[in-house]
């Protein structure tokens, strides 16, 4: 492998884990709220509509970036297509790392199935409408899930990343600080709201 064919493998790392943090940073917002509004629900009863749609836009922001490293297409960064690189470039003893990846990106079930389903056909071409509670029920995931689908994408890219460039990549510790925000965020509010109460009742007396 000469150095322009591993500055080209390296690129695709650098920029798949641009994706792969970004991911994690909408899941550990995610988490944040999630936890915050199960200790705060009256919070979550205040504001019901603006959380709503925040977890909506936060849920489609987590999608589009996963589906990135998933995407095939050859005009981007992704998985497959690193593996590609490896394929054309590596030598036999490279070659040997891509079928446990392929494995992983190949899944027919699981998370990372799923998550394919949720970008191409509910987040990105929204071949999915609102109503069709037959792909929700089969597509349906939690925060577990979505947890576990990102550990196995940062796995499967250290394991190409490691082997080939001596680089392992922490994409997930740098976010997860916005869980605790979250907590302290609705606790906060929560303690708001808790003050406003107190002073009607103490203007009604």
């Amino acid at each position: 492998m000469n150095s322009d064919q591993k500055a080209n493998i390296d690129a695709s790392v650098r920029a798949l884990c641009e994706s792969l943090f970004s991911a994690w940073s909408y899941f550990h917002l995610l988490r944040g709220l999630n936890e915050g509004g199960r200790s705060n629900l009256e919070v979550v009863e205040q504001f019901s509509w603006l959380l709503d749609q925040t977890w909506r836009a936060v849920f489609d922001g987590f999608f589009a970036n996963v589906g990135t490293l998933l995407d095939a297409k050859k005009s981007t960064y992704s998985l497959p297509n690193l593996v590609t690189l490896i394929r054309r470039y590596g030598d036999a003893g490279l070659k040997q790392l891509l079928p446990e990846v392929e494995a992983c990106l190949s899944e027919k079930d699981g998370a990372i199935a799923k998550i394919r389903n949720w970008r191409h056909q509910a987040v990105a071409h929204r071949t999915t409408g609102p109503q069709d509670q037959d792909f929700y029920a089969a597509n349906k995931m939690t925060l577990a899930d979505l947890e576990d689908a990102s550990k196995q994408l940062e796995e499967a890219l250290n394991h190409l990343s490691w082997h080939v460039l001596s680089i392992h990549n922490d994409t997930r510790s740098g976010s997860e600080g916005l869980v605790d925000e979250g907590r302290r965020l609705f606790a906060s509010i929560s303690m708001g709201l808790d003050h406003r109460y107190r002073s009607r009742e103490g203007s009604d007396v």
